[in-house]
């Protein structure tokens, strides 16, 4: 202990301690420096939160693609990850130092579903008078970048635009003061590195690098139906500047006539599902009811229904792209949209010999195949069918009509599916064994909800392609896919029946939705899939609906679909049904009409309805012909059903 005398330089001592503590605050300070720079970029970044928030999974890749980017920039940032919003504390939002969100699109411009909570506590806090909303975010930057489809023209990115405006509000500081807006219908990895980069510049990383090309707006080509533009400063602003990091406006990439429709994660992601990708916008693919005819197995529900050899019908489309994003599209949306042809046009030969020889090729592969039956492998190899309703909308193809009757030059039969957006292409369509217009709702509200379309004008363009099928000379279907809590109301049943009286068509399809397994496009579940019994019901119910001028005439059970037929055509006068088609008069008819003119109808070309496939037959439009397997769970063997012809409930 110091001691302290009479002689003590009190000065001295006081001098001493009042050192210690100069010394001792400024090791404190220097403390408190480095504990604040601990952790920190040179550039004085703390942190870097990447938020994603998704509907089809995007997003998320979007956001990994980031991360690597701001890494790459920044080496020494160790706090650096991504975070789905859905599991993101927002408590933490207001201690974040930089925050990157990733954002897709929803119905209407909305969120993702699993974003609504973040997206409600955000509008709380703005609206809450106890917070200083425009300081409340005040230490945080952020950058918001949004995908979506620049189709869907106010909506493109409407998700995105929210986001920012909500963080704005809160007093957040925008690195970027444009909002990213990614088109996933071009070309995506290009215009995430773009936004990135900006965001890099904005934090004193490396500079925005300039494009090596100026890309040119788009040209918009003629449209079937004229369209009022609806947003020409979106329009006009799809092109980079040369000096892109000097560019104030929003920029959208986008894609000119020369552009490939399918992008390179599009095409991608159908090879892997087993899309033979054809040119530039087409494809064909087996179908499963195609290896099961050919195995001897049954065919699909149209050859219960029109007579058709499944194992000789090939699935294909010259459009990968469609108008709608349905919401049981049952390949979850990798397919491109568009309302209107801007890509690169292939010619309808090239794609049917390609669609030809790529389905021959598939099939060959099946030799090998357990039970594939010699004969029928050797007669597929002659295509007698075409389904053009794979994926996409067919009748977008400028040179559809082309298409069709090289198909016909083969002798291919030809059924057209299509989402009823296009009604002048139909008007305009040349003759087809069969076309259909999908019927998925029957009120404009139930339509948007399902279909989820492009066009603002979707319901009178419905309505126009209904009513386009009255001026068809050949078979016209209405295809009903029934979804449980969406559009199979008691109450709808009186609606659909006005949308009958519209297009008149010759025959109803009512198929329950498809399960294609669960998919972040798509919240529907197996309770949306209605029993074959509630298809029956609802079927039987229409035809009470429409007055006794439809019956039911033909059902597939195990596709859960059924088959209604107007009776003044395809019924007899005894009762009997003949919905089946007789291909070869078709040919002869059509071929008439390319050389002479004459228009011919659906009645010219009928063919009886066998027993085993009408409606109620105790075969339930399985062919006794064939031999049905059921497969068991466990996968150790085939049960072969009990033969045709046992009732319902012995079986």
């Amino acid at each position: 202990m110091y001691q302290m005398s009479d002689s003590t330089d009190y000065t001295e001592l006081f001098g001493l301690r009042f050192a210690a503590s100069v010394v001792a605050v400024v090791a404190s300070l220097l403390m408190i420096n480095n504990n604040d720079k601990k952790g920190k970029d040179a550039t004085g970044i703390s942190s870097v939160r990447i938020v994603f928030g998704t509907t089809t999974g995007k997003s998320e890749s979007t956001a990994a693609s980031i991360k690597d980017q701001i890494q790459n920039a920044f080496p020494t940032l160790d706090d650096l990850d991504v975070v789905n919003m859905a599991e993101y504390d927002q408590d933490n939002l207001e201690q974040e130092d930089v925050i990157i969100f990733v954002v897709s699109t929803w119905s209407g411009g909305s969120p993702p579903e699993t974003c609504n909570v973040f997206f409600d506590w955000l509008a709380d806090m703005g609206s809450d008078f106890r917070v200083d909303k425009t300081a409340f975010l005040a230490k945080v930057r952020f950058s918001v970048i949004g995908l979506g489809s620049s189709d869907y023209d106010s909506n493109f990115c409407g998700a995105a635009k929210k986001l920012q405006s909500l963080l704005s509000d809160l007093g957040a500081t925008a690195l970027v003061k444009q909002i990213g807006m990614v088109d996933d219908s071009v070309e995506m990895d290009s215009q995430v590195s773009f936004y990135t980069s900006r965001i890099v510049d904005a934090l004193g990383g490396k500079k925005a690098q300039k494009p090596k090309k100026k890309m040119q707006p788009i040209k918009k080509e003629a449209q079937t139906n004229e369209e009022p533009e609806q947003d020409e400063d979106r329009i006009n602003n799809i092109m980079l500047e040369e000096q892109i990091g000097d560019m104030e406006d929003i920029v959208v990439v986008g894609a000119g006539s020369s552009n490939e429709m399918v992008t390179s994660s599009q095409r991608k992601a159908l090879t892997k599902e087993g899309y033979k990708i054809i040119g530039t916008h087409s494809a064909v693919k087996l179908c499963r009811w195609t290896k099961h005819h050919l195995r001897g197995r049954g065919g699909c529900y149209k050859h219960t229904f029109y007579g058709i050899t499944s194992y000789q019908c090939m699935e294909a489309t010259p459009s990968l792209a469609c108008a709608n994003k349905c919401v049981f599209c049952w390949r979850h949306h990798k397919n491109p949209v568009g309302r209107e042809w801007r890509w690169k046009m292939d010619d309808p030969e090239m794609i049917v010999n390609a669609a030809v020889e790529e389905h021959r090729g598939m099939m060959k592969q099946l030799k090998g195949m357990p039970g594939v039956q010699p004969e029928r492998l050797i007669a597929a190899d002659t295509v007698r069918h075409c389904a053009l309703s794979l994926v996409g909308e067919p009748i977008m193809y400028p040179r559809i009509n082309e298409m069709i009757d090289k198909l016909h030059d083969r002798k291919i039969s030809t059924f057209l599916v299509t989402n009823a957006q296009f009604p002048d292409a139909i008007l305009n369509l040349s003759p087809v064994t069969q076309l259909y217009v999908s019927v998925d709702a029957a009120t404009k509200g139930a339509l948007k909800e399902v279909d989820r379309p492009l066009f603002v004008d979707f319901w009178e363009r419905f309505i126009g392609s209904l009513k386009s099928l009255k001026d068809k000379g050949q078979r016209t279907v209405y295809r009903l896919t029934l979804v449980k809590q969406w559009n199979m109301m008691q109450e709808e049943l009186a609606e659909y029946a006005k949308l009958i009286l519209l297009g008149e068509p010759d025959m109803i399809e009512i198929k329950a939705v498809t399960f294609c397994g669960k998919s972040d496009a798509s919240n529907l579940t197996m309770e949306n899939v209605p029993w074959h019994t509630e298809v029956r019901l609802f079927a039987e119910a229409l035809c009470e609906a429409t007055g006794g001028t439809y019956g039911c005439a033909s059902e597939h059970v195990h596709s859960c679909c059924t088959l209604l037929a107007r009776r003044d055509i395809y019924q007899t006068p005894t009762g009997k049904w003949r919905t089946w088609i007789d291909y070869d008069r078709f040919h002869e008819l059509v071929q008439r009409f390319y050389s002479t003119g004459e228009g011919f109808e659906s009645s010219d070309y009928l063919a009886d309805t066998p027993d085993w496939a009408l409606w109620g037959a105790v075969e339930e439009g399985f062919d006794p012909g064939e031999t049905r397997f059921k497969r068991v769970r466990t996968k150790k063997a085939d049960v072969v059903r009990p033969p045709a012809g046992l009732p319902r409930s012995a079986q």
